[in-house]
C-alpha cells in the first residue's frame, strides 16, 4: 500500500514538474514573461485606450438622471469604493468615481458631471497620476487646475470641495508612492484652491500615522481603505457636506 501512494505521488510530482516546464517553453516562445504580462493588461483596455471599465463607467454616467440639488462625489477607486450616499445618510449623493482615474481621464469625463450643474462636487484625485502615470507633482496639479477651470466655467453656481490626496502605507504590502510627493502635491492644492476660491478640505491629517503614512487600521494593500478608514474620511468631509 505504502509502495502505491510512493509511486502516485511521484507521478503527480512528475505531471507537475512536466506541465510546469511546457508552460514555460510556452510563455517563452510566445515573447516571454513581459510579453504575456502585457497581454493581460492590454485585455483590460479597449481599442482607444481607455480602461473597458472606466469606458463602462463613463457611458452609465452620461445617461443616468441629473439634479441640480445633487452633491457628487468625484475621483479615483477610493472615491468608487466608498458608500457615500449611507456613510452621509443623504439620497442627494452620487458617487461619480472610477477606479484607476487620474486627472487627465477625469477631465475627459468631466461633461456627464457639470450637466446638471450640480450643488456640490467632492473632488479627489492624483494618487495614481503619481503611481500609474508617473507624473510630477507639477504635472498633476496642471491636470487639477484644468478640472477646475472647466467647473468653474461650465458650473459657476456649483460650490467645489478639493479634499486633499490620501496618504499611503509603504510598509504595509509593497512600496506604493513617496510621501514627500504626496505631501507637497497636498501642499500646492491648498493654494490651488484658494487660487480659484474653492474650498481645501485636509483629510490627510484624519487618515495618517505619526509618519505621515496611512495608519495601518484603516487600509489592508496601503493604499485603499477599509470601513474603518471610510468613517473617518466621513469625520472629515461631513460638516461641509450639511452646510
Amino acid at each position: 500500500m505504502k509502495n502505491t501512494i510512493v509511486i502516485l505521488l511521484f507521478i503527480s510530482i512528475l505531471l507537475n514538474i512536466l506541465f510546469l516546464l511546457s508552460a514555460t517553453v510556452f510563455i517563452v516562445k510566445i515573447g516571454g514573461f513581459s510579453y504575456l504580462l502585457q497581454k493581460i493588461v492590454a485585455s483590460n483596455y479597449h481599442s482607444n485606450n481607455y480602461p473597458i471599465y472606466y469606458l463602462h463607467q463613463k457611458s452609465q454616467f452620461e445617461i443616468l438622471p441629473k439634479s441640480d440639488s445633487g452633491i457628487i462625489f468625484l475621483g479615483d477607486s477610493l472615491t468608487d469604493e466608498g458608500e457615500w450616499g449611507e456613510l452621509l445618510d443623504n439620497p442627494n449623493i452620487k458617487n461619480r468615481g472610477i477606479g484607476g482615474d487620474t486627472t487627465d481621464l477625469i477631465l475627459n469625463r468631466l461633461d456627464a458631471v457639470v450637466a446638471s450643474k450640480p450643488k456640490k462636487v467632492f473632488l479627489m484625485v492624483g494618487i495614481n497620476d503619481l503611481i500609474n502615470a508617473h507624473k510630477s507633482v507639477e504635472q498633476t496639479l496642471t491636470g487639477y487646475k484644468q478640472i477646475l477651470t472647466e467647473l468653474r466655467k461650465k458650473a459657476p453656481n456649483t460650490k467645489v470641495f478639493l479634499q486633499s490626496v490620501l496618504p499611503v502605507n509603504n510598509q504595509v504590502t509593497s512600496y506604493w508612492q513617496d510621501k514627500k510627493n504626496i505631501l507637497q502635491l497636498n501642499l500646492q492644492l491648498r493654494e490651488v484652491a484658494k487660487e480659484f476660491s474653492f474650498e481645501y478640505i485636509d483629510v490627510f491629517s484624519h487618515l495618517s500615522d505619526s509618519q505621515n503614512q496611512l495608519d495601518a487600521r484603516y487600509t489592508l494593500d496601503g493604499l485603499h481603505l477599509n470601513g474603518q478608514g471610510y468613517l473617518m474620511w466621513k469625520q472629515a468631509i461631513e460638516k461641509y457636506v450639511k452646510e
